[in-house]
């Protein structure tokens, strides 16, 4: 029983060992595993803003929004701000959507409030066609030289209470120029802003008008029409008729842009010329004039004593015997000779035409140009003095205002195509244009009447006087503006849908050839070679 007993005894305390070390055990796993639950607890937690790649990717994303904004808040502020301040890019060779600096600098001078009404929508007028646009981009930079010029579109059919306050007869597509100032409207219709040619066999058979040539006349018109409305003291042209003149639309179109009045009138049926004309204006007569008419410009010219005027004369080469006409410019020590200039030097001269050439300015008061284009001539006929030195005599004095470059001869008025001078004819330089003027004083204050004579009609054919590259228009406006001592003005002629050419001299010409054909080839070979040479020794 004894022995039982401690054997029970013995296994009790052997599971109790056991228990104790397992327990003991476990004790010791929990506090070595302890500290690692702890060290593992403590590590910090990666913060995810951190991390590279969203960190890259976020600032991608945010430049991409603040680029995208910038975006459109340029786009906005364009579309609010682009038609006064920053204006479309006018791509086209002849500046059809431009306005020139001249118009700009006239334009910025305006302190008049001047209305500029389009008698429509804006899209039922830039809709009509292109040349509607084109007008309609003209007014927008009209518009955006000066902030007294208000551009406004208003249909007139739907708003016809608009045109009950104006006398004049206004319809849609129309453009309407009004003053504040003075009062004063100018209604454009669309044969004002654009320069229409039109076939004269469809005019006179069928009295049907059909467009030969469109030009771009949007900028002239509305600038003519804002001088108009503005001007207080218009300057006003007679421009003669009855003895077989032409007429010359574009140049009198150029001198209404430029705020003149022009008036046709035949002097064979008035009594006498109108001292409220500042000019008259004598374009190619092809008959000479009778010996009464002859006194009516002379005492025009004299104006009682008072002077003041100013007669532009023309020659025609196909005029013949003219002794009244000649006599009325040798009173003033002026006379158009027969024939015509003819320029031996190929560096003046265009396209093997001796009468084609580029003509010298002299540094006179009309000699004041934007730019450096020359003036060309075709067919002038010389204009001479007959005075020593064209220094004039007693209250007349002579100036040249237009010469050829030294190398011309005249060419006789009857010769042929084929003509050409002789070695030994004389090669000098010759007037083309000359004024007279008649000068008397009151005290110091000088009262003047002048004559122009200009030696040619072609000098003011519709392609100079449209050209951009010469200064023909410029040099006829200057003498109508220093003549009345007006205003500098501004020169604008009609653009041209057509691409224009490019044209150069005789020298020029065969300077290119040379330096294509001979020196540009030679420089290729011998550089050719040279490289040859070098690498065959390497």
């Amino acid at each position: 029983m004894s022995k039982i007993n401690d054997a029970a005894e013995n296994a009790k305390e052997t599971a109790a060992e056991t228990i104790n070390e397992t327990a003991a055990e476990k004790q010791e796993n929990t506090k070595e595993s302890a500290p690692a639950k702890s060290d593992s607890a403590k590590k910090p937690r990666k913060n995810p803003f951190k991390n590279k790649k969203l960190k890259y990717g976020g600032l991608s994303i945010l430049f991409t929004v603040i680029f995208i904004v910038a975006v459109v808040l340029v786009n906005v502020i364009i579309t609010l701000l682009g038609d006064r301040f920053m204006p479309a890019a006018d791509l086209t060779d002849s500046g059809l959507y431009s306005i020139e600096q001249s118009t700009v600098d006239y334009i910025k001078t305006i302190t008049d409030e001047v209305t500029i009404t389009v008698t429509s929508e804006e899209s039922a007028f830039t809709g009509g066609s292109s040349y509607y646009y084109q007008t309609n981009e003209i007014l927008k930079k009209i518009a955006a030289a000066n902030s007294n010029i208000t551009l406004q579109y208003i249909d007139v059919v739907s708003n016809p209470g608009f045109i009950a306050n104006y006398t004049e007869t206004i319809t849609s597509n129309e453009i309407m120029v009004e003053s504040k100032n003075t009062k004063r409207v100018k209604v454009l219709t669309y044969e004002d802003f654009l320069s229409i040619t039109y076939n004269q066999q469809y005019l006179n058979y069928y009295g049907v008008k059909q467009p030969e040539k469109v030009e771009a006349n949007a900028e002239q018109a509305v600038v003519s029409a804002i001088m108009n409305v503005t001007d207080t003291d218009p300057v006003k042209v007679a421009v003669l008729t009855g003895y077989g003149e032409t007429e010359n639309t574009v140049l009198q179109n150029l001198l209404k842009t430029n705020s003149y009045v022009i008036e046709s009138v035949n002097i064979t049926l008035t009594d006498k010329i109108s001292e409220d004309y500042d000019f008259v204006f004598m374009f190619g007569p092809d008959k000479d004039y009778s010996v009464a008419d002859i006194s009516k410009l002379d005492t025009w010219l004299d104006n009682s004593g008072n002077f003041g005027k100013n007669l532009v004369y023309v020659s025609n080469p196909k005029l013949g015997e003219s002794p009244n006409l000649d006599g009325l410019l040798d009173q003033w020590g002026l006379k158009v000779e027969k024939g015509i200039t003819y320029q031996t030097d190929e560096n003046y001269t265009y396209s093997g035409m001796n009468t084609y050439q580029v003509l010298s300015v002299p540094d006179t008061d009309f000699s004041k140009f934007t730019n450096n284009s020359p003036v060309h001539g075709y067919n002038m006929s010389a204009v001479t003095s007959k005075w020593e030195n064209q220094s004039g005599n007693g209250n007349i004095s002579i100036q040249s205002l237009l010469k050829t470059y030294d190398g011309a001869v005249i060419k006789p008025q009857d010769s042929g195509d084929n003509w050409t001078p002789e070695s030994d004819a004389k090669r000098t330089q010759y007037s083309v244009i000359m004024q007279a003027v008649k000068t008397r004083f009151e005290g110091t204050t000088p009262f003047s009447s002048r004559i122009v004579a200009i030696g040619g009609m072609e000098f003011l054919n519709s392609s100079f006087l449209q050209t951009a590259s010469v200064n023909n228009s410029q040099l006829i406006m200057n003498i109508f503006n220093v003549s009345c001592n007006k205003e500098e003005g501004i020169t604008l002629t009609p653009k041209s849908y057509n691409t224009s050419t490019f044209e150069i001299t005789d020298a020029q010409k065969n300077g290119l050839v040379v330096g294509f054909v001979i020196v540009l080839p030679v420089l290729l070979i011998v550089f050719g070679i040279i490289i040859w040479v070098r690498r065959l020794h390497r």
